[in-house]
């Protein structure tokens, strides 16, 4: 994470270079002021995930917007990483998502990337997130992205955002149209793109 500010402009300078799409917009902000973030954090109770402050303390937040420079309508890229005042804020009534016999359970999204969906963290009864982020539909679906913070900022740059990634890194989500997409045009638009790293972890028996 020492370094996430830095590689967050360069993957928009990568954009803004490839001749294969088009930059439509971005933004990287500024962080808060320490005295806030660390206000921020104490206020909402919540034990973050390993490398979640050490992100917010480089970066405020996050957006950007691509699409093929070919025009038709074949591939596109939107990463929306929230500010921390806002990833834990109340999403109560919002995201709070049904699981077996307990009657919710809270999502607290940060990369807000379309509309419908997003990538979240799950946060449990004691206050503490799981280290492992997940993928939520709104109102049908939660999956395990099998990935922490971290490595899912990793990946969020080598995927350049492309239009539902993470849903590549859940189990269960291997025939999808989405993942499909993923896998046929990345490696038309971004020559270096390695698949392999885009891959759902094992399922534990």
């Amino acid at each position: 994470m020492s370094d996430a500010r830095q590689r967050l402009d360069a993957l928009v300078a990568s954009l803004r270079e490839n001749p294969r799409v088009e930059l439509l917009n971005h933004a990287l902000t500024d962080p808060l002021p320490a005295d806030r973030l660390s206000r921020v954090i104490e206020e909402s109770g919540a034990r973050l995930p390993a490398g979640v402050e050490d992100f917010y303390r480089q970066v405020g937040s996050f957006t950007l917007d691509w699409r093929s420079a070919a025009g038709d309508g074949q591939g596109r890229g939107a990463i929306d990483v929230l500010p921390l005042d806002r990833v834990l804020g109340d999403w109560s009534g919002v995201t709070w998502f049904p699981r077996g016999d307990q009657e919710f359970r809270p999502v607290v999204p940060f990369d807000f990337f379309a509309p419908e969906a997003c990538v979240a963290f799950e946060r449990g009864e004691d206050g503490v997130f799981a280290e492992q982020v997940s993928y939520h539909y709104f109102g049908e679906e939660l999956a395990s992205t099998g990935r922490t913070f971290a490595e899912y900022v990793d990946l969020l740059i080598a995927s350049r955002g492309y239009w539902y990634w993470p849903t590549s890194l859940c189990a269960g989500y291997e025939d999808s149209a989405e993942v499909a997409d993923f896998r046929r045009t990345m490696p038309l638009l971004f020559p270096d793109h390695d698949d392999a790293l885009f891959q759902p972890v094992p399922r534990e028996r």
